[in-house]
């Protein structure tokens, strides 16, 4: 399968993504931004060096000049990009991947994602013709912008009262920074697994996984904070813990900010994906918001921001303001949960319980070669097309009274990918069985 996906580029190193591999892409960037001053920076991923060294010399070798920013936490790249005014942007990251992993995420002016529509097709075709280089020697500067991420985080939110808080960087590169914002908040901030260590210790940097959240549930409970917040490996998604030491959902934890955001925001759009909860959807008319439907993925959720919403956010953690500059920011999404908690006399246990109640299952992935994977999704959409009401922007989903089901193509694995909602358990067992049943005699059928 081809490293360069959906919205980034991503492969096992050095076996799939190298220097080499690397200094042709900072080529292959170059030339699709043509001129300018391109930022870099790298999480804390071992081969993150090596791969930075080198994009950066394609940069510089194709006329780019380079602000080189260090270790940051890909929303500090991004940040880095709009606040300056810059042309674009290269992060080397492997996110929440295993840490055999790494990848470049690319943005343009005003910290504007690719996708693999948008550029990355563009830069593979340019890799693919093993470019030289023509030697023009552009500038690079280095340029600790820390203080001025930290700065800007923190004047756009306001804390009531303290909170103490327990922050789990899983070893990625967002610790030391969220831990300076909250700390200059006024918040007790608890630390553990902040230092930056590629080889990730105690645990994978994936907050998704709710084994990768123990020692942060352990904790909260053990020093009585009123928060637990982990990040994955570049921080820009986020996951949160009460003060019970219970995962709250990534759904929750949006409609909460929801919540929050919508109080001084009336009658604004929120943008949520196709795999939100039907709850997410109630929060955002009763707060008084707009809903807007989008894809998955970065790219997509940051092209439906631009069109005038204030909000956007995924299942997976990912949240997006207007307020900066419309980039996924998990430490900034951090800092708007607390607030609502700040504001409140409730904790973020009870917060969370008043939310409406629906039942959602996790992704379910079922086999399915890449070859057939869409004409699968494609066949499901003309068969489920006269039923209540059928979406079909990203894979098919299907919304009916009090349930929904939908699937869609993995975009790495040779899967389909289910998930469904109902309010009942009586109607979630049929919904899901159903869905089931229909992908696996679909895929039977095509030969």
């Amino acid at each position: 399968m081809t490293i360069f996906r959906a919205y980034d580029i991503r492969g096992i190193y050095p076996e799939q993504l190298n220097g080499e591999l690397s200094y042709k892409i900072g080529i292959a960037f170059a030339r699709f931004i043509g001129k300018g001053k391109i930022a870099v920076g790298m999480d804390a991923r071992l081969s993150g060096p090596d791969l930075k060294k080198n994009i950066i010399k394609g940069l510089r070798d194709s006329g780019i000049n380079v602000i080189d920013i260090g270790m940051v936490p890909t929303p500090a790249l991004y940040f880095t990009v709009a606040s300056m005014g810059l042309d674009g942007g290269a992060m080397i990251t492997g996110s929440h991947n295993p840490k055999k992993y790494n990848g470049v995420k690319l943005c343009v002016k005003n910290a504007v994602c690719l996708s693999y529509e948008t550029g990355i097709n563009e830069v593979e075709k340019i890799v693919k013709e093993s470019p030289q280089s023509p030697q023009m020697d552009g500038n690079v500067e280095v340029v600790d912008i820390e203080d001025d991420y930290v700065d800007f985080v923190t004047k756009n939110v306001k804390l009531e009262k303290p909170i103490k808080i327990v922050i789990d960087a899983g070893n990625g590169s967002g610790g030391n920074i969220s831990s300076k914002i909250f700390k200059k908040l006024g918040c007790e901030v608890i630390e553990i697994n902040n230092n930056p260590d590629g080889n990730f210790p105690k645990h994978h940097p994936d907050p998704s996984e709710r084994k990768n959240l123990a020692e942060l549930q352990a904790k909260v409970k053990e020093v009585n904070a009123n928060v637990g917040i982990a990040y994955d490996g570049d921080a820009d998604r986020v996951g949160f813990i009460d003060e019970n030491g219970e995962v709250i959902p990534n759904n929750n934890a949006f409609a909460l900010i929801i919540e929050n955001v919508l109080r001084d925001s009336k009658g604004s759009k929120i943008i949520h994906e196709v795999l939100s909860s039907k709850m997410v959807e109630d929060v955002i008319k009763a707060s008084g918001g707009v809903p807007v439907i989008s894809r998955v993925g970065h790219s997509y959720i940051q092209e439906k921001m631009s069109e005038g919403a204030v909000l956007g956010g995924e299942t997976s953690g990912h949240y997006y303001f207007a307020e900066s500059y419309n980039y996924d920011d998990g430490i900034f999404g951090s800092v708007k949960l607390i607030e609502l908690i700040s504001k409140s006399e409730k904790k973020l246990s009870e917060l969370s319980n008043e939310l409406p109640k629906y039942m959602t299952s996790d992704d379910t992935r079922i086999h399915c070669p890449d070859e057939k994977k869409f004409d699968v999704v494609k066949s499901l959409a003309e068969k489920f097309k006269n039923m209540e009401e059928v979406i079909t922007i990203d894979g098919v989903k299907v919304v009916l009274d009090n349930s929904w089901f939908i699937v869609r193509a993995s975009n790495t694995q040779p899967a389909l990918v289910l998930r469904w909602e109902a309010k009942d358990r009586t109607e979630f067992e049929r919904i899901g069985n159903f869905i089931k049943n229909e992908v696996e005699n679909e895929i039977k059928s095509i030969s």
